[in-house]
């Protein structure tokens, strides 16, 4: 705070504040703390609040909107604070239901951008529609028959991803007709399509189709079971596919795994390529991946590989290994992007908001399962750590030790594994037994935990939920040892109980609660039938 001499506080408050406006809102925070009249010029500034308030929630400013041109500083400081305050007091009992059309019972279900996608493998056919939409937002209804995804004759659509934000649908097409001599490099692609369009090629992609290269193949004769993932982030869409190769029984000897990651605005092929292969795997999926912002991808599995995807035409470069403390399979990496930050202009315009959560700054979610199979973990991770991965480490490709990145930098909490952790920016809604229990053998009843993880909830919480500073350890039998982590958070408990079956996935964004209901009534299908959605 050097800079605050006499000369400095005798300049207008409004050059002061225009100063102070450069600094980060730390800074700021600090400058109001040590001198009483800089205090008195934060105090008669909105825009050095609103500086403090995205930072203190882990925001980031989105401009050139047309909320961002017509809606005062003062305006938008008092929508941020109500939105953040709404979190504490929501009501989980006053809730709208939508329902899902019976077709897509059993189907993959996703939500993006206030839009729910879903994709039926056995009818070979997919949705989207808004949830309940607001005036403001856009909107996408778009129903595709059966059949009538993949344009190459003989081929079956395996994954599809869409992304309302750019318009884009892209579905992964495998060519069933085994009488055609095509490898496996052949019979597989990457269709991308506009997801109002009528099947023509999408005015950012650079061709119609992505083609992969060096996919993983089994010895004849060997019984596989395939698995595949399709994700995409912005300009970048990622293509996993992994094979179990079957010794017999329930023994599987190693999984074969291969993954393809395309800037799909500038190329329809790609160098950036990654593949490997686990020894002795344990039933379940044993690898995840997530993106991490625009140039940065995780890669879940015994341990945490953190790679740059910065240059796509050179396979992914290594940017540190994070040593997880237990050895567990069954991984789920849960990272929602309906609010990051996306490059695209059409994102901005389509989003009308006027901030979004930051990549640096968010709350990742891994759901694991111990191999003894008596627990299921969930970690709670600030992505935090992943842009500076080298503090207080010497030897990064070594791997960072457990004790020298996770105790500070997470939560882990029991969890049922037959429940789902929503997240959404900073914040996670998880479900908790209301009484101690066996998770595996019991059927326990759940009150829902709302933790918000953002510095400002933690320090100015006014009176609503109740902040946890104090660290929190959890057995870890296989181990014969407990795990330690002290994550600050702030955590409200809902008053409403609900079965196992009521929290069996749970969706949060900016603005709602997603509780889909099982369809419990046709003996023949136990998918979803409807959506709960609690407005926040």
């Amino acid at each position: 705070m050097k800079f605050i001499s006499t000369g400095f506080l005798a300049l207008a408050e409004e050059l002061q504040s225009y100063i102070l406006s450069f600094l980060p809102y730390r800074d700021i925070l600090r400058c109001t703390t040590v001198c009483r009249a800089l205090r008195q010029t934060y105090m008669s500034s909105s825009e050095l609040q609103y500086i403090t308030e995205l930072g203190g929630q882990q925001l980031l400013p989105v401009s050139d909107t047309d909320l961002d041109n017509h809606t005062s500083i003062s305006k938008r400081l008092q929508l941020l604070r109500d939105k953040a305050h709404a979190w504490f007091k929501f009501d989980i009992h006053s809730f709208e239901k939508v329902s899902i059309p019976e077709q897509y019972h059993d189907a993959k279900t996703s939500l993006a951008d206030g839009h729910l996608c879903l994709f039926n493998e056995d009818e070979q056919s997919a949705k989207i529609f808004p949830i309940l939409p607001k005036p403001s937002q856009q909107r996408i209804e778009r129903d595709w028959p059966s059949g009538s995804l993949c344009s190459i004759p003989h081929a079956d659509s395996i994954e599809v991803f869409m992304d309302p934000a750019q318009n884009l649908i892209a579905i992964a097409c495998m060519i069933a007709d085994e009488t055609l001599e095509m490898d496996d490099g052949e019979r597989l692609y990457i269709d991308l399509g506009t997801l109002d369009g009528d099947g023509g090629v999408h005015p950012e992609a650079a061709g119609k189709t992505l083609f992969l290269s060096g996919l993983p193949r089994c010895e004849d004769g060997l019984y596989t079971i395939e698995n595949w993932k399709l994700e995409g982030l912005g300009r970048h869409i990622a293509f996993r596919r992994s094979l179990l190769v079957h010794e017999g029984g329930y023994k599987f000897g190693e999984e074969i795994w291969f993954m393809q990651i395309w800037d799909w605005q500038h190329s329809t092929t790609s160098s950036c390529v990654l593949s490997d292969t686990i020894i002795n795997p344990e039933v379940g999926e044993s690898l995840d991946f997530c993106f991490l912002g625009n140039d940065r991808l995780l890669i879940v599995s015994k341990d945490l590989k953190l790679y740059s995807i910065e240059d796509l035409s050179q396979a992914p470069q290594l940017l540190a290994c994070f040593l997880m403390p237990v050895s567990v399979t069954g991984i789920q990496c849960l990272l929602p992007m309906d609010d990051i930050a996306h490059s695209s202009q059409l994102q901005m315009q389509t989003q009308r908001t006027m901030w979004t959560s930051d990549p640096k700054n968010r709350i990742l979610s891994l759901i694991t399962r111990t191999r003894d199979a008596t627990n299921s973990l969930a970690f709670i991770i600030s992505t935090r750590i992943f842009f500076n991965p080298q503090a207080g480490v010497s030897d990064r490709m070594a791997g960072i030790p457990w004790e020298h990145w996770g105790p500070l930098n997470a939560r882990i909490f029991v969890h049922n594994w037959r429940c789902r952790v929503g997240v959404s920016g900073n914040r996670v809604l998880q479900a908790f037994p209301t009484m101690d229990t066996t998770l595996v053998e019991d059927y326990p009843n759940y009150l829902l935990y709302m933790m918000d993880f953002s510095p400002l909830a933690v320090e100015r919480r006014q009176g609503l939920g109740k902040v946890v500073r104090e660290p929190s350890t959890i057995e870890i039998p296989e181990l014969e040892e407990t795990l330690t982590t002290s994550l600050p958070y702030v955590e409200v408990v809902s008053d409403r109980i609900f079965g196992v079956d009521q929290v069996m996935d749970i969706w949060v964004d900016k603005d709602r609660i997603y509780l889909p209901k099982l369809n419990t009534e046709e003996s023949d299908s136990d998918g979803i039938a409807e959506l709960e959605v609690i407005e926040i």
